[in-house]
């Protein structure tokens, strides 16, 4: 039996035993996917009890580039995405470099990291809700004992400001899972390397550049790519701390949809939202698996 033969068996053997697993995750998952398509191809409201279906075709999508909700919650979900994977991909380098050094190497250091992340989405969100209130926030009571203001801020009362601090909440929760996960491609430089460029007369700044972002540059696109996704699902925090408010200048399109589905009992649109927001991800999703998937040595992705 040849090497190819042997491989391609153990594939079809292996296949065989998945197989129920994923005949399960197609009927969990592939029939709310088509139901969910077949909702956005129809005008769907739920009146006096009553759920009044019609086929509308792409009259649901086409609405979308009408709607100004919609763009307003798409330039929001824009901004927030790039400004949130930027913000958490920088930190989370820097943050696993320091990890990744002699004196950061104590174990006490690491479970402080990964409290943000272990803590579930509504406590953080009510945790930072508790935080930056306005009356008796945390916030607002340590800057005004230091002086640093007259008088407290209602942190999340203009568009900018609540905005951003959004971003601050979601940032804050999701570096420590990217650290982690940078912390682990940099615990995989092969220190020679890094003898190499000492003896090359490279400084620490040099071989950080040419040794270390080189190596982990597909560890970095993982998280990238990781963390795009999950800034498009966006959604608990919020619906805690501001509703899409102030002037949906929070609305980010998952809250939307949600919003139009559940709030206006309109369906048709809000599944239409949703299929776009699954169609961005499900983009995302297979460059994570090519960035992800075996290549030759020496192959370049």
């Amino acid at each position: 039996m040849t090497a190819a033969t042997f491989e391609q068996r153990r594939r079809r053997v292996g296949l065989l035993f998945v197989l129920p697993a994923l005949l399960v995750l197609a009927a969990v998952l592939g029939y709310p996917i088509v139901d969910s398509i077949m909702l956005a191809l129809q005008r769907v409201t739920l009146t006096g009890g009553a759920i009044q279906q019609s086929w509308v075709g792409f009259d649901n999508f086409q609405r979308l580039f009408a709607d100004a909700t919609f763009q307003r919650a798409a330039l929001n979900t824009a901004y927030f995405s790039a400004m949130e994977v930027v913000l958490v991909v920088l930190i989370s380098l820097g943050v696993a470099v320091l990890l990744n050094h002699p004196m950061g190497r104590f174990g006490v250091f690491r479970i402080l990291l990964i409290v943000p992340w272990a803590i579930a989405p509504v406590a953080n969100a009510v945790l930072w809700k508790w935080i930056l209130h306005a009356n008796y926030g945390v916030l607002n009571g340590i800057l005004k004992g230091l002086g640093l203001i007259d008088h407290y801020h209602v942190w999340l009362g203009t568009p900018v400001s609540a905005l951003n601090f959004l971003l601050l909440v979601d940032v804050w929760k999701s570096v420590p899972f990217v650290a982690l996960l940078i912390l682990a491609g940099l615990q995989r430089v092969p220190s020679i390397l890094y003898r190499a460029a000492y003896m090359d007369g490279a400084g620490p700044v040099q071989s950080f550049l040419h040794v270390t972002l080189p190596t982990i540059r597909s560890v970095i696109a993982i998280a990238v790519v990781l963390q795009t996704i999950w800034s498009l699902r966006v959604f608990d925090i919020v619906f805690v701390l501001t509703r899409g408010g102030p002037a949906d200048a929070t609305a980010l399109l998952n809250f939307l949809a949600y919003r139009v589905t559940f709030n206006f009992l309109d369906l048709g649109y809000g599944s239409a939202i949703a299929n776009v927001i699954f169609a961005i991800t499900m983009l995302l999703a297979i460059l994570y698996v090519w960035l992800l998937w075996p290549r030759p040595a020496g192959a370049k992705r």
